[in-house]
């Protein structure tokens, strides 16, 4: 805060913002920090108001679930009147975003696979090709010939994981769908 925010401060809505935007009581502390280099004292009454109302706001039971299903944290910053409330949609929000992640993971692991084994088949045909190119002495065609079993061994190891990535990006799916209907009254 400046020196005018500081001077001009209506320390019941600047609570009431602190309280609603979910910021802990004890950010009056940086209020005041700031102020003192001004000579400004905050009116703790006030805040305090203020961020109680602001905190009714913020503290609901809906907006927990919004933040927790976001991923983002909580300071404890509801009062304990409304900490209930906001607690048990922010774990039920902190479920739904656990299995959103796994959820996440899962499909992340299946692409990366299929990318891989594009990536195997493409090396392999390279490689075919450089096997019966011209320019190789025999040491050479062994090398590549050792290189592409190599690569053909990962591709069948690639192919045999496939269905238990499938397996479990179906899980993760249908797990995260059937959240998503245990919490659709949010």
């Amino acid at each position: 805060m400046n020196k005018s925010d500081c001077l001009t401060a209506n320390w019941q809505l600047i609570g009431f913002e602190d309280g609603s935007l979910g910021k802990n009581e004890s950010q009056i502390s940086q209020h005041r920090k700031e102020c003192s280099e001004h000579g400004v004292t905050p009116d703790l009454s006030a805040y305090r108001k203020g961020h109680f109302e602001g905190s009714k706001l913020f503290c609901t039971t809906n907006n927990g679930f919004t933040r927790g299903s976001q991923g983002k944290d909580y300071d404890r910053s509801c009062p304990q009147q409304f900490e209930a409330a906001f607690l048990i949609g922010f774990s039920e929000g902190q479920t739904l975003y656990g299995l959103k992640k796994v959820l996440n993971q899962r499909a992340a692991d299946l692409e990366s696979a299929y990318k891989e084994l594009d990536w195997l088949e493409h090396t392999i045909a390279e490689k075919s090709e450089l096997m019966i190119a011209d320019g190789l002495n025999r040491k050479q065609r062994i090398v590549v010939r050792d290189e592409i079993a190599q690569y053909q061994q990962q591709q069948v190891e690639l192919y045999d994981l496939l269905p238990e990535l499938k397996y479990e990006f179906e899980n993760a799916h249908q797990a995260y769908e059937q959240g998503k209907d245990a919490f659709s009254g949010y």
